[in-house]
């Protein structure tokens, strides 16, 4: 990357339709990151922050309170916000954490058996920004090879902890990976050059996305399943074709107040017959079918 583009498809969209007349193309994401954040344990020098409650404690000590966060994800959060999502026949997409994978076997397998796409996530749950190329390659090296090994497919997607680097994508397209989503400026796919070839972008978003409740900007389900629905409303209403990402976490979304917001928006989901509820896996194969990448 090594310059900006402030236009994209401007006031002219491509005029089309996903899968079965639908304008929204709806992609339902768990990023599953439970047993891969910073901690002392795994020989990291800082714990992680992005918590729900911040606790001191001496340099060098384990912080158990957000530990147990973590924890309550893997051991509870996944199996709820997985019930949840079977009522009303929703496979997410998972940004996998691959260390988190690893950590779990019978999450990992339920993610399988239900035939979700498996986006990488990181080998483990923490930003690029401060690595070393070689460092960033290795935990993409490690990230894919370790997703094959547990599942048995190699990984299309990839959506690095932010911040990502302009590294990123020259070190995905080396390791096979075939799009990126780590972009937040645009609510359809494009392509950027990438080494001299297109590379697919599939931008998710940060706008639906339950770590809101973490940021103080979501406090009720409810808060969440009004700005969920309110915001599919709106892009429905418009001319634009879109890409509409929900992003959840199993140890926030998984509690079970926040759970009763989550049930509202997929049943509102499921009662919709002019939306695409698809894998990001889909969306990308759709977009490369119907808008081939340029030549040259």
């Amino acid at each position: 990357m090594t310059s900006r583009d402030f236009i994209g498809y401007g006031a002219h969209p491509p005029d089309f339709t996903w899968p079965n007349g639908a304008r929204v193309a709806v992609d339902v994401v768990l990023n599953y990151e439970e047993g891969g954040e910073r901690n002392i344990l795994d020989g990291d020098a800082a714990r992680e922050t992005l918590l729900e409650a911040h606790y001191s404690v001496p340099d060098g000590d384990r912080e158990l309170f957000a530990e147990s966060t973590f924890e309550y994800g893997s051991r509870v959060g996944v199996w709820r916000v997985i019930d949840a999502l079977d009522e009303v026949g929703v496979a997410p997409t998972i940004f996998a954490t691959a260390l988190a994978l690893e950590r779990n076997p019978a999450a990992t397998e339920a993610f399988l058996a239900r035939g979700c796409d498996i986006v990488g996530h990181g080998y483990r749950w923490i930003p690029h920004a401060h690595l070393s190329v070689a460092e960033q390659r290795r935990d993409i090296e490690l990230a894919v090879t370790t997703i094959r090994r547990l599942t048995g497919k190699q990984i299309n997607g990839w959506f690095t902890r932010p911040p990502n680097t302009v590294h990123t994508r020259s070190l995905l397209a080396a390791a096979g990976v075939t799009y990126d989503a780590g972009s937040i400026s645009d609510d359809l796919p494009y392509y950027e050059d990438v080494d001299g070839k297109p590379f697919l972008i599939v931008p998710y978003s940060l706008d639906v996305n339950d770590t809101k409740f973490y940021k103080g900007q979501f406090f009720t389900g409810r808060d969440f399943a009004d700005y969920a629905i309110d915001g599919l409303g709106a892009a429905l209403a418009g001319r634009r074709p879109t890409v509409y990402s929900i992003g959840l976490h199993a140890r926030i979304i998984g509690r079970p107040a926040r759970l009763a917001g989550l049930r509202r928006v997929l049943d509102h989901l499921a009662s919709r017959d002019d939306i695409w509820i698809a894998g990001r896996d889909d969306i990308a194969s759709f977009w490369r079918d119907t808008f081939p990448p340029p030549e040259g």
